[in-house]
């Protein structure tokens, strides 16, 4: 009876939970309604263990869905059952980040690694909250103790972080190097490809960006801030698409009315 029941909180976990990629913290979100089931349906047959992480997992799904009120709830009742879940102190970290409330972020993280040390999840959460905090040098350090380890699931994810670290560092040959492991790692890695469009634009090299940027456009959903670079990409090449100027610019005006690079492009219309 009781591995019928843990069969079934498994599947139940399964429904509520939905892949959700471009999550830095290896998590899925959560679908509210179905989750709901758990305040129906009794825990206690469940160790105290399973029943930590599976709030630990609910809260980092509440992260995903930007519901931070229910995220601390269930990662509290996480650590409640189990003061050493190292997930749950990870991802409370992140939720800590996400707050701006970065003194209790680094407790959390920093307890999460006493917990597990070598955990490449728990350290590429951490390397990301450093980066935020312009912490670059201990940042780069452990995402390249996360790329070191050959079993970690998502190391095209990793190198791209890695590459945004050091993008954001001004650091352009690390990320380039970054982004183009990524791409070994993923070739349908977009984000990888929208960094190096960035690092070519940068560097003036805009036929090489516009190559990496078409790539990215061919995968990616556009959002305000890749558009914008298209734009400048486009009106910098010898021969622009006039066409594919005024795509991007319609996109970017009525997809993002309200966004710095909308308002950016107004004050300087007469250069598209």
């Amino acid at each position: 009876m009781k591995i019928k029941k843990i069969r079934y909180f498994i599947l139940l976990l399964a429904l509520m939970l939905s892949a959700c990629k471009g999550l830095p913290i290896g998590a899925n979100s959560v679908d509210e309604e179905k989750a709901d089931l758990t305040n129906q349906y009794s825990t206690d047959h469940l160790s105290e263990n399973e029943a930590s992480n599976l709030n630990a997992q609910l809260g980092a799904g509440y992260i995903t869905n930007g519901r931070y009120d229910r995220a601390l709830d269930k990662l509290e009742k996480a650590l409640d059952l189990d003061s050493d879940n190292a997930l749950a102190h990870n991802y409370l970290g992140v939720l800590y980040g996400r707050l701006d409330r970065p003194k209790l972020a680094y407790e959390q993280f920093n307890r999460s690694l006493d917990l597990s040390p070598n955990n490449s999840v728990l350290l590429n959460n951490y390397a990301i909250f450093l980066c935020d905090q312009e912490e670059f040098d201990s940042a780069i350090r452990k995402f390249k103790r996360v790329v070191g380890n050959p079993l970690y699931n998502d190391l095209s994810g990793a190198y791209n972080s890695a590459g945004n670290c050091a993008y954001k560092n001004e650091d352009y040959p690390l990320a380039e190097q970054f982004y183009r492991s990524s791409l070994k790692k993923n070739p349908n890695m977009s984000r990888a490809m929208l960094g190096l469009a960035k690092i070519n634009y940068f560097q003036g090299t805009y036929p090489l960006a516009l190559s990496y940027y078409q790539r990215f456009d061919a995968l990616a959903i556009q959002d305000a801030d890749s558009l914008w670079l298209g734009l400048n990409i486009l009106k910098n090449l010898q021969q622009p698409d006039k066409n594919l100027i005024s795509s991007y610019q319609l996109q970017l005006k009525s997809r993002f009315p309200d966004s710095d690079e909308t308002k950016w492009f107004y004050q300087n219309k007469q250069e598209y």
